[in-house]
């Protein structure tokens, strides 16, 4: 009789006590639940904010928009070479943010490939705004990933006035008004103790050796970049070793600074910014940059010389496009709990900063938005709308068109060829090997 009271017991005790946790695991999943739909939407974001933007409103923006969207976004802000290498990482380790921040061309193939960003597509669709087409191309298996939010980028040269006038110089438009422009700052400096260099470079970061080298090409002919692209024709092609040889030619004129194989691209930018050089070839995301530690007067932008045997007098409308193929813009994580949210506030970002960028700084407008330019552009912002308007040929810089380590390779050959630790002949030889735009 006790052992079956003793049993009775126990099942009454079991069932209280499941009705207990059975309880407790209701509230929990009420509570769950509830924290769910109440829970606030967070974000990472990880960008870079350097001389390629202007003022900072690519920064402040997210904290606007965090504001009236009512979201807790934790934005970090790299140097470009820092997110490259936080990029590949965070691959590896399953560890991207929500969204980030790439540049164009081919450089985020590897992510894409990878499957590690989210089609946008049909948010692009559904947005109140239109994006130009040449800004949307699709990549390889015919999806969007990138939502545009960065300005154009063309190689072109900026030339110091006050050094040019002091010099008694004047802006070069042949390769024999170069070399002559060398010989003049050649010649101040003996006479007046100066060390000023002709061109600014700066080789240790590969990349401003690589595109000045490629400015000469597409200076020489602007169609040589199209015919070895498309396989009709090859390295072995005479304006290659040409354009080699005037590379070389101005190492040994002492074009360049001393230190010019020592020197980064943040140095040379500095350099330039301090009025140690004449010209510099480079970019025009710099162009704001420049104007706010130099002054609007300080400096014009234009084209780098016809370099071509014969005068061609269209050489200043044979433009290249930095960031060919995909426009540098922001990406969304396939791994994001907050995707819809994630493009709402991407697009949103976008289309304030096209609008900024637009009537305040009068670059190109990105959507088909009725946006008009600020009335009183700086000069080099004048110079630079009027290049892009007379344009007749933009032709792709090479490197966005190579594989990732195609060309890291090709560049890392430039740079050979400016430290002269390659003949002309090995140059054209190696270059062969990495100049595959079809893998």
């Amino acid at each position: 009789m006790r052992g079956k009271i003793r049993r009775i017991v126990s099942v009454l005790l079991l069932a209280g006590l499941l009705g207990v946790l059975c309880s407790g695991c209701t509230e929990s999943q009420k509570q769950e639940e509830t924290e769910t739909e109440t829970s606030e939407v967070e974000l990472e974001i990880w960008t870079f904010f350097d001389m390629n933007t202007p003022e900072t409103h690519y920064q402040d923006l997210w904290d606007t928009l965090a504001e009236e969207y009512g979201y807790s976004i934790d934005v970090k802000f790299y140097s470009t070479q820092q997110i490259k290498d936080k990029l590949r990482i965070a691959l590896a380790c399953n560890e991207l943010p929500d969204v980030f921040l790439v540049w164009g061309g081919r450089y985020p193939d590897y992510l894409f490939d990878a499957g590690a960003c989210v089609p946008v597509q049909d948010y692009l669709e559904s947005a109140d705004f239109r994006f130009r087409d040449q800004y949307i191309q699709t990549y390889t298996d015919g999806n969007n990933y990138i939502i545009p939010c960065l300005v154009e980028a063309y190689a072109v040269n900026y030339c110091n006035t006050e050094l040019m006038e002091e010099m008694g110089l004047t802006v070069p438009e042949t390769w024999e008004d170069l070399v002559a422009l060398v010989e003049q700052v050649n010649a101040y400096n003996e006479a007046n103790g100066t060390d000023y260099a002709a061109i600014e470079t700066g080789v240790k970061d590969s990349w401003l050796g690589e595109l000045l080298y490629c400015m000469i090409v597409n200076r020489m002919d602007p169609y040589a970049y199209d015919r070895l692209s498309s396989g009709e024709s090859d390295f072995s092609e005479e304006v290659y070793a040409d354009a080699a040889e005037k590379i070389r030619e101005l190492v040994d004129m002492g074009a360049f600074p001393d230190d010019y194989m020592e020197t980064g691209e943040v140095e040379a930018v500095e350099n330039f910014i301090d009025g140690e050089a004449v010209l510099f070839p480079h970019q025009s995301t710099i162009v704001f940059y420049l104007m706010e530690n130099m002054g609007e007067d300080a400096f014009e932008m234009v084209q780098f010389p016809c370099c071509a045997k014969e005068f061609d007098a269209d050489y200043a409308a044979y433009l290249m496009d930095i960031n060919h193929t995909l426009t540098p813009g922001l990406c969304i994580s396939s791994q994001t709990e907050y995707q819809d949210e994630a493009a709402e506030l991407c697009l949103e970002f976008a289309q304030r900063v096209n609008e900024i960028n637009v009537t305040e700084y009068g670059y190109l407008n990105m959507t088909e938005e009725d946006l008009e330019p600020a009335s009183d552009l700086a000069l080099p912002v004048r110079q630079f709308r009027r290049m892009i308007e007379e344009s007749q040929k933009v032709t792709a810089y090479w490197y966005a068109e190579l594989s990732r380590e195609n060309g890291e390779n090709w560049r890392n050959l430039t740079k050979k060829l400016f430290a002269g630790e390659v003949e002309v002949s090995e140059f054209i030889e190696r270059g062969s090997d990495y100049l595959k735009f079809d893998e």
